[in-house]
């Protein structure tokens, strides 16, 4: 039997839409509600509790926008006891001073789908902590690197 034209050509535009079908896949993933941004900047004053001691810690927040997000970690960090000073600088106020910046952004990689990350740089320490954005009262556990 002699493979025809006909079927050859069936099997590439086959192999061809399989291929051009997981390309056009994308998942959106879901945006938090506003309250979700005071459960996670609550969650990460109290981690940050454990490390740094609040009364005697002084923190320069690096953020270059208002954001709801930006809103709750101020507030959560002044309402645990933190001295906070606001700066688009990369240089603290004072020497004693911590350089605190955050990048909370969701895993767009399908097998994290729906999880959200924060990022925390202290200086040259990172803290970092994973949450579903479907479920925040079971986070993952947070993990530190100096």
């Amino acid at each position: 039997m002699k493979p025809n034209i006909q079927t050859a050509a069936g099997i590439v535009v086959g192999i061809l839409a399989l291929f051009s079908a997981g390309c056009a896949y994308q998942t959106t993933v879901p945006s938090l509600p506003e309250t979700a941004y005071t459960t996670i900047a609550t969650d990460a004053a109290k981690q940050l509790a454990t490390l740094y001691p609040p009364a005697k810690t002084h923190f320069v927040l690096k953020a270059n926008e208002n954001t709801l997000f930006n809103d709750a970690v101020k507030h959560q960090l002044r309402n645990s006891g933190y001295a906070l000073h606001e700066s688009t600088e990369a240089a603290p106020a004072k020497a004693e001073a911590k350089q605190l910046t955050y990048v909370l952004d969701p895993l767009t990689d399908v097998a994290f789908y729906g999880y959200y990350r924060l990022n925390l740089s202290i200086d040259e320490a990172q803290l970092s902590r994973l949450y579903d954005a479907n479920n925040l009262s079971k986070p993952n556990y947070w993990s530190y690197r100096k």
